[in-house]
């Protein structure tokens, strides 16, 4: 079996992440609402997973975000280490004073066509 060759739509998982973390925080408000059913019900839990979740979710944000700043900044760095109007910055690139950043893993092993190599 081969994978499908097409590249991840959202690289940094932050548009699945704000969804979830949205449905999560809807769930929690309703079983806040909802709590003296749910405790008759032997159900009280609920809210504290919801809670949970929301919790969690706002911590992937978080990371999320900080991914693609990090990427970002990389995408910008290396342009400026390209071009001509920048010495500056390359020479404290090339001194060492800021970290590069690994290249993005979008752009490993792609064709002209944009579509990434498979074995």
């Amino acid at each position: 079996m081969v994978q499908a060759p097409v590249r991840a739509l959202d690289a940094d998982g932050v548009t699945v992440v704000t969804a979830g973390t949205v449905a999560f925080g809807v769930g929690a408000l309703v079983c806040w609402w909802l709590l003296p059913q749910l405790n008759v019900a032997g159900k009280g839990w609920y809210l504290g997973v919801s809670i949970t979740g929301f919790v969690l979710g706002l911590l992937g944000l978080a990371f999320g975000l900080f991914r693609r700043q990090r990427r970002r900044r990389g995408e910008l760095a290396a342009a400026l280490d390209g071009a001509d109007t920048a010495p500056a910055r390359r020479a404290t690139v090339d001194a060492g004073q800021f970290d590069s950043p690994e290249p993005s893993v979008e752009k490993a092993h792609v064709d002209a066509d944009g579509v990434p190599d498979r074995e």
